[in-house]
């Protein structure tokens, strides 16, 4: 019975791991840019009012971001 309990334990956290490092998303990134000059930045929610955001679609990484930021 000791034995079960165990494997059953075990198993319980074994799954509980493995869900929660399969929904561990990042949010996706994108090119914002100012409404006042123009300037463009990555960032993954929007900086204020007076942005707007440059990209159609995001990002998976900053550094994708970074390459789209002129």
């Amino acid at each position: 019975m000791k034995l079960i309990n165990t494997t059953l334990l075990l198993a319980t956290f074994i799954f509980t791991a493995i869900a929660s490092n399969a929904s561990a998303a990042t949010d996706p990134w994108y090119v914002y840019a100012s409404k006042v000059n123009g300037y463009r930045m990555c960032a993954q929610a929007s900086p204020g009012s007076g942005w707007y955001k440059a990209s159609p679609n995001g990002y998976s990484t900053k550094g994708a971001c970074n390459y789209y930021e002129r």
